[in-house]
């Protein structure tokens, strides 16, 4: 198959600019090797060079074949990129040796990056006979190798072509199982065109999306970056191109959806500016406080704090690392998070680095054994384990990694547990730093590291903007006729009917809603009965005939308790159900009360037949004393990870789930109370929301 001459001058010129980027260890262009045979004798070569101490003579064709069936069973970008980790960040193999002795080799080092006796080289044309039989032949464009492996692949496309042809043009060659044999190692796909460029990580073709094709993006503006040149002296140079097939991937080890996942640049550069920050920190000496990160919702924070607490737990100066947490939905939902993307954790959760805890006696012990590791916790049961009397200081360098950190830690509990850890660093990540009320975000964790704003997000593309459908249950004439001349009167008494008339003629739907006082909705049967018709209607359209859930948010304010208009949605769409052919599985969780106060007894009343129903309809047994378990369950069939494929459709809350909360298949929340600023953005939930439906007062 033919090339444009400009395409191939591209490539000429991309290889050229690769090789003479500078520094010694950079990339040597091979142009002899054309043929998959080549790669592997190329391979076998840099094995026996980097195993000189364990081989006393060159591998034969029989020792080698062993490392060759190794490497082609690799059938996915997981398993290759689990076998590039290795074990402690060292891949090796195991072979039988001619003369009867096993040995050990080493394949890849996650650490000699840049450094040491890493290998960088670049071929090009590699041909590639069809695998499958009548497909064609391939000739792949530019393939980067480290030690021999080929671990980033290009495709180049001339002017006036989109860089997602090229991308399109890989995902051909995954379905025709080109990446196969020596290629199974590939972990990043490039498209590049002399004025865009796009990165992601190699998948299988079932899970192939461009969507995760990124540009690459300036450090100090987040602007993308178009220019072949700047791409290439940002993304493909050394180390950065080795960082990013080792330190910036991510091995997501989720159950049915195993994936490696390439971190985004300003993911990156959030990344490499902690952990300078936490190389130099001077435990015991420097102020805790190390910074801030403030990357939008929706932008991949537990990616990035993911790989910022891993990193930072395989410093030398650094002996352990805890990831806290202040609700316990997200502490289970960050166990199961960061222990899928812990490269060194088995199916059966064992022998990982990550570890969560059972209750602050556990948490201690952790603490205080030996070895690095990242321990997720909640705030309040760190704050339980330093407020007991027998509570020892811990004499060690530990960071604190902080969720959400503009609201789980700006109250006594982070005193008393920076007390409690006088050698320790903190830094926080946010979607919504506090800035006007005391203490602000950079008072309790230091100055701004990084910051990627919903403006950047939306203007690249990474995060989608959302629609919101306002709807009101007054209707037209009630609010003209009745509720705003009245509200007006009152409110301007020397104000004419006239001025009063002209002021509501020339008022939008959404201004005149902001007018009412909540009170007007506040258990309001009417209003619940309205609302729950709106919801049922328009299910199928919002909903995309099931494929997406919804999270529905209300509250009553006026110091009354906040749960009662939460069960009256719950039990009007109970009583809805009974006539629908079609049932809407709905489901509710908050908070039990410990108070003492007046509105407790009928608080946790409703919370037991709430879980009665809960039982009834899952065959479950959850009672007064495993109301976080339930809430648990609430989650896991809402962000459907639970086993028994049974989901809701609708979970209705007061204030839980509303921040870090991730439900893939979630696309609608529901708004039926006040929001204001910062809280308004913070229950945007972390995966995109493309519809808010506003069924009440939302002020921004």
């Amino acid at each position: 198959m033919g090339r444009e001459v400009n395409e191939l001058e591209f490539e000429d010129k991309l290889i050229n600019y690769l090789v003479n980027l500078g520094g010694t260890k950079q990339w040597d262009y091979l142009p002899d090797i054309k043929t998959t045979d080549d790669l592997w004798k190329n391979f076998k070569s840099i094995i026996e060079q980097h195993n000189q101490d364990r081989l006393d003579y060159p591998l034969s064709n029989a020792e080698f074949n062993q490392i060759k069936t190794i490497i082609r069973r690799l059938a996915t970008p997981y398993l290759a990129g689990q076998f590039l980790y290795g074990m402690n960040g060292i891949a090796q193999v195991e072979i039988d040796r001619d003369d009867g002795k096993h040995v050990y080799l080493k394949i890849f080092d996650q650490d000699n990056i840049g450094a040491g006796d890493t290998i960088y080289q670049i071929v090009n044309q590699i041909e590639r006979p069809a695998i499958i039989p009548g497909h064609k032949n391939r000739r792949f464009d530019t393939t980067l190798l480290i030690n021999g492996l080929p671990i980033i692949q290009i495709e180049e496309k001339a002017d006036g072509h989109d860089a997602k042809e090229a991308l399109n043009q890989m995902h051909q060659y995954i379905e025709e199982n080109q990446y196969s044999d020596i290629f199974s190692t590939l972990q990043i796909l490039v498209a590049i065109t002399p004025h865009d460029s796009r990165y992601m990580a190699n998948s299988t073709g079932d899970s192939f999306n461009t969507d995760f094709a990124f540009r690459w993006q300036k450090a100090d503006d987040n602007k993308p970056v178009f220019d072949w040149k700047e791409f290439a002296n940002s993304m493909l140079s050394i180390p950065m191109s080795h960082q990013m097939a080792t330190n910036y991937m991510i091995l997501d080890g989720t159950p049915r959806h195993q994936m490696i996942k390439v971190m985004r640049p300003y993911q990156v550069y959030a990344t490499q500016r902690v952990i300078r920050k936490l190389r130099q920190h001077m435990f015991g000496i420097d102020d805790q406080g190390a910074g801030y990160v403030w990357h939008t919702t929706g932008s991949g924070k537990t990616i990035s704090s993911f790989k910022a607490a891993w990193l930072a737990s395989r410093l030398p100066n650094v002996d352990k690392v805890v990831f806290l947490v202040d609700r316990v939905a997200l502490t289970n939902q960050t166990v199961d998070e960061y222990k899928a993307y812990d490269p060194e954790n088995t199916e059966d959760g064992n022998n990982g680095v990550v570890t969560d805890t059972a209750n602050r006696w556990v948490l201690e012990r952790k603490l205080n054994k030996k070895g690095n590791g990242i321990i997720v916790t909640s705030t309040q049961k760190m704050d339980s384990m330093v407020r007991d009397k027998n509570f020892k200081r811990i004499d060690k360098n530990i960071v604190f990694i902080v969720d959400e950190a503009h609201r789980s830690t700006s109250g006594d509990m982070l005193k008393r547990i920076k007390s409690g850890f006088r050698k320790s660093a903190w830094i926080g990540y946010t979607g919504t730093p506090v800035f006007e009320t005391h203490p602000t975000t950079s008072e309790i964790f230091g100055d701004l590291i990084h910051a990627y704003t919903i403006r950047d997000a939306i203007a690249d593309g990474n995060v989608l903007g959302f629609k919101v459908d306002f709807e009101t249950t007054l209707s037209d004439s009630v609010l003209r006729d009745q509720y705003l001349p009245e509200h007006f009167k009152m409110r301007y008494p020397k104000m004419s009917e006239e001025d009063i008339e002209t002021k509501i003629d020339n008022m939008a739907d959404e201004d005149m809603d902001d007018t009412i006082k909540p009170s007007v909705y506040d258990e309001n049967s009417k209003h619940v009965e309205l609302v729950v018709n709106d919801i049922i209607k328009n299910w199928n359209k919002r909903s995309r005939h099931g494929e997406y859930n919804a999270l529905f948010t209300t509250h009553v304010g006026g110091g009354k308790a906040s749960t009662p208009m939460a069960m009256m949605y719950y039990n009007e769409f109970k009583k809805r159900n009974k006539k629908l052919d079609n049932p809407l599985k709905v489901g509710i969780t908050f908070s039990q009360d410990t108070s003492n106060s007046d509105k407790q007894l009928k608080n946790n009343d409703n919370l037991r037949d709430v879980m009665n129903d809960y039982n009834k309809e899952f065959g479950t047994s959850f009672d007064d004393t495993q109301v976080k378990e339930y809430t648990a369950q609430v989650v896991s069939r809402l962000n459907r990870t639970i086993d028994d494929g049974k989901y809701f459709d609708i979970v209705i809350v007061v204030d839980q789930l509303l921040t870090g909360f991730n439900a893939p298949q979630m696309n609608t929340l529901y708004v039926d109370r006040t929001l204001q600023g910062a809280a308004l953005i913070q229950a945007t939930p972390e995966q995109t929301v493309s519809m808010i439906c506003k069924l009440s007062p939302l002020v921004v």
